[in-house]
């Protein structure tokens, strides 16, 4: 399983690319995984040609409880070779890309700074896989 996290927009302050790097380590034990910084929107559709399926982060998306993310991810794990996760820069993403998504996903209702749902969801990734192979983190 190869994992693609596809951000518009880059990290600007070192705490956030450290706290990056931290949760890209420890991922490191379960999968393959690497962060693609893109400039805009139109940029994202040479990298989607590479994806094999494509979940998009949105606030308007569908809400998982940890646990029903690890089930969710464990099924995508076993049917698909390439994952890709989109998180859109600080205006979100176009309508066009959101019909491309296969699945959207939302981490929470509330409004986040783009570059720090990143390592809220690197953190979530990680918790579903101590989920999905039993490892003690999730309480």
């Amino acid at each position: 399983m190869n994992i693609t996290l596809l951000c518009i927009g880059k990290l600007r302050e070192r705490f956030l690319k450290d706290a990056e790097n931290y949760y890209l380590k420890r991922l490191q034990r379960f999968t393959t995984i690497k962060v693609k910084e893109i400039e805009d929107d139109k940029k994202v559709n040479e990298t989607l040609k590479k994806c094999g399926y494509l979940i998009l982060l949105d606030e308007k998306g569908k809400q998982l409880s940890s646990k029903d993310f690890a089930s969710f991810l464990q099924k995508q794990i076993l049917s698909q070779k390439n994952l890709c996760f989109l998180i859109g820069g600080w205006e979100g993403v176009e309508e066009e890309l959101k019909k491309k998504a296969d699945f959207v996903l939302s981490l929470s209702t509330m409004t986040f700074p783009y570059q720090l749902i990143r390592i809220i969801f690197l953190e979530q990734l990680y918790r579903a896989f101590t989920i999905i192979k039993g490892i003690e983190y999730h309480k």
